[in-house]
C-alpha cells in the first residue's frame, strides 16, 4: 500500500447541533489529503450517523470513536486531537477544526507544501476568523507539519507546537554547546520580537493563495446552543456560566430579528471577551459573499434557515472528491 503523502484530521462532538459547517469542512479538506481521519468525541445530535454516511461515500474519509473524558474545555480538545493525530499515517499532517473551510484557491498551494519547502518541519498557517460574513479577526496557527512525533494539541488545542519531551533533549543539547545554546536564544528572541517571514527553518509561517476560514458562527442562534452544550458538558467557574446565560437570554430575546443584526450583535459578543479586540471600521466589516469558499456561499446568503443542516447535495459532492 502507497504511503499516504497528506494526512488530514480533525475533532467533533455534537457538531451539528453547534452549527458547525463539520461537512464543508471535511469536503474542502478531500482535495488536498490523501487520507482524511475524522474523530467523534461521542455525538448524541446526528452527528456521527452524518459522519458515518460520509465515511462509506468516501474511501478517504475513515471515523474512529473516542468519548470524551469531561475532565474540562481545554483538556478534552487536546487530549481528543493528540490521540487522533496519533493515527495519521501521512508523511505530512494537516489538522483542521470543523468551523474551518479551506479555500479551493488553496488546494494546489497545500498539496505541494512539501515540494515548495521540503527543509521545513512545520506549517504555521493563515485564518480569517468570522462571523457569519463579518470580520473578527485574523491569525496565523501551526497546523501543519511533518510527522514525525514531535507535534502536540497546546492550550485548547487550537493549534499545534512541538511535544515537551522533543524541547527538553533540544535543552540538553543546547547544555553542552554553547554555540547550539546561543543559537536557540537568538532564535527564540526573533519569534518574540521580529518574527522572520520567509525562514525555511523547523517552522515557517507560510502565505496562502487564500487564507482558511474559521466561521466561528454560521447562524447565530447556534451559537446559544453552542454556549448551552458547553454548561451541560463543562464545568465553567460561576463567572464565565452566568456570561454566558446572559448571553443565551440575550439572544433569544432577539430571535426573531434577522440573521445580518444577529450576527453584528454575536460580534459585538465575542469582541467584549477578546483583548485586545479588533475594531474594523464599517466599510471594511463585511467580506463578499465572493470571497468566500464557494461552498459557504449559500449559506451566507441564506435567509431562510435560522440554524445549520446538512445540505443534501454535499453527499454527492463528498463522494466525488478524489
Amino acid at each position: 500500500m502507497v504511503k499516504p503523502r497528506i494526512t488530514c484530521f480533525m475533532i467533533v462532538r455534537n457538531a451539528l447541533s453547534q452549527g458547525y459547517p463539520f461537512v464543508e469542512a471535511i469536503a474542502q479538506a478531500l482535495p488536498v489529503c490523501d487520507e482524511m481521519l475524522v474523530g467523534d468525541g461521542g455525538s448524541t445530535d446526528g452527528t456521527l450517523e452524518v459522519l458515518r454516511k460520509l465515511e462509506q461515500l468516501n474511501p478517504k474519509i475513515k471515523i474512529h470513536i473516542d468519548p470524551w473524558p469531561g475532565k474540562s474545555f481545554a483538556y478534552d480538545l487536546r487530549w481528543a486531537t493528540n490521540k487522533l493525530m496519533e493515527r495519521c499515517k501521512g508523511e505530512y499532517i494537516l489538522y483542521i477544526q470543523a468551523n474551518e473551510i479551506i479555500h479551493e484557491k488553496s488546494w494546489e498551494y497545500l498539496k505541494h507544501i512539501h515540494e515548495i519547502w521540503p527543509e521545513t518541519w512545520t506549517f504555521s498557517l493563515p485564518f480569517w476568523w468570522l462571523v457569519r460574513d463579518l470580520w473578527f479577526g485574523e491569525t496565523y496557527r501551526l497546523r501543519m507539519g511533518r510527522n514525525m512525533g514531535i507535534l502536540e494539541a497546546v492550550s485548547d488545542a487550537f493549534s499545534l507546537g512541538l511535544r515537551k519531551t522533543f524541547m527538553f533533549k533540544e535543552f540538553l543539547k543546547s547544555l553542552v554547546n554553547p554555540r547550539y545554546f546561543a543559537w536557540i536564544v537568538y532564535r527564540g528572541l526573533l519569534s518574540i520580537y521580529a518574527y522572520r517571514i520567509g525562514s525555511p527553518g523547523y517552522s515557517l509561517p507560510v502565505v496562502l493563495p487564500k487564507p482558511i476560514f474559521r466561521y466561528a458562527v454560521v447562524y447565530p442562534l447556534d451559537f446559544v446552543r453552542k454556549l448551552r452544550g458547553r454548561l451541560e458538558f463543562w464545568k465553567f467557574v460561576s463567572s464565565e456560566a452566568n456570561e454566558m446565560h446572559k448571553h443565551i437570554q440575550e439572544l433569544e430575546a432577539l430571535a426573531t430579528l434577522d440573521q445580518d443584526t444577529l450576527a453584528r450583535r454575536v460580534l459585538d459578543i465575542m469582541r467584549a471577551g477578546s483583548r485586545p479586540p479588533s475594531l474594523y471600521p464599517d466599510h471594511m466589516l463585511r467580506i463578499p459573499v465572493e470571497e468566500h469558499p464557494r461552498i459557504m456561499r449559500d449559506l451566507i446568503l441564506d435567509k431562510e434557515h435560522k440554524t445549520y443542516h446538512v445540505r443534501e447535495e454535499l453527499y454527492k459532492i463528498i463522494s466525488e472528491m478524489r
